[in-house]
């Protein structure tokens, strides 16, 4: 039986010292049958010198002038062939048995939208904290109920016969990734995969990471968006509006990155990884070892992990 096509869809806006990684780990998946998608939004650093070596004919370069990531992915999603469609951030790298897997687990699920993975973050200049809890069917519908995403969303890989008519909204600079994704939760169901395989570089330039009160500004946005679709109490589901100091401010630029290792080192233990947990743990503290904020994965370490689940049971509710 042929394989099916994939399409993969790689927007770029000065990707820097981080692209070529980015578009190598595509083309050196155990899973061969893609269609590469480069869509460069404007880049000014000269970011594409650095693959204009690489003979392959899998890569497509698309040109546009800058206008967002949600521009560049739908310009991708008009022009792609494949069967399904993975996405992969310019400055974040896939394993090599990323598609390959998501490929199968579509072929056996054939009512799922979407396959998503666990991913690590690269820090440094080095892989650490790997997220890998598996969800099912309900507990990604679970996910959506709350308006949250069932894992990172660049790891996702979609059907396209489910999504071909939803688009990414472009007036969203920020958020346009979550807005996606609950638009589609609503409409088919999903599932993530229980491994890692996908790497988040954080870097000081992140957009996310410069402007933490615009990322909350558009997060709001999102979360509203959905609320009116599905007729919810506003109030309900959006974050305060009080507006932060610059000590809350630190801490909402850098609690996707402790959230992150707490999900880390609980996934590790669930796995008896106790070693790995633990080290998880002690790399985060390094971050601001002056700063308890940054000792909570290692106190999920040491609590019983009874205790932990316990705990956030009740919270969820």
């Amino acid at each position: 039986m042929t394989k099916p096509l994939v399409s993969v869809l790689i927007p770029v806006y000065n990707g820097d010292d981080y692209l070529r990684s980015s578009v190598e780990s595509i083309l050196f998946q155990t899973y061969s049958n893609l269609e590469i998608f480069i869509i460069d939004d404007g880049s000014s650093d000269n970011c594409m010198d650095s693959i204009s070596d690489i003979e392959d004919s899998r890569i497509r370069i698309i040109t546009q002038t800058n206008a967002g990531r949600a521009v560049a992915l739908n310009r991708g999603l008009s022009e792609m062939t494949g069967t399904f469609y993975a996405t992969q951030d310019a400055d974040d790298t896939s394993y090599p048995q990323r598609i390959e897997r998501q490929v199968h687990s579509m072929l056996r699920n054939p009512d799922v939208a979407a396959v998503f993975t666990g991913h690590d973050i690269i820090l440094g200049g080095y892989r650490m904290a790997p997220r890998f809890a598996a969800k099912d069917v309900e507990k990604c519908h679970l996910d959506n109920k709350r308006l949250r995403m069932p894992a990172h969303d660049p790891t996702g890989m979609f059907r396209v016969s489910m999504v071909q008519d939803i688009r990414y909204e472009v007036t969203l600079k920020i958020g346009a990734g979550l807005d996606y994704i609950l638009r589609v939760a609503e409409l088919h169901p999903m599932i993530v995969l229980g491994e890692c395989l996908y790497s988040y570089r954080v870097h000081p330039r992140s957009a996310t990471r410069q402007n933490a009160v615009k990322r909350e500004e558009m997060i709001r946005k999102v979360l509203k968006r959905a609320c009116e679709r599905r007729g919810l109490d506003l109030t309900e589901h959006l974050p305060s509006d009080s507006q932060p100091g610059a000590e809350s401010l630190r801490k909402t630029r850098e609690t996707g990155i402790v959230t992150h290792f707490m999900e880390s080192v609980l996934d590790l233990r669930r796995a008896r990884r106790n070693r790995q947990a633990l080290s998880t743990a002690l790399a985060c503290l390094r971050l601001h070892p002056c700063d308890a904020y940054y000792y909570k994965p290692l106190a999920y370490f040491l609590m019983p992990l009874r205790l932990i689940e316990c705990y956030r049971s009740r919270k969820e509710g």
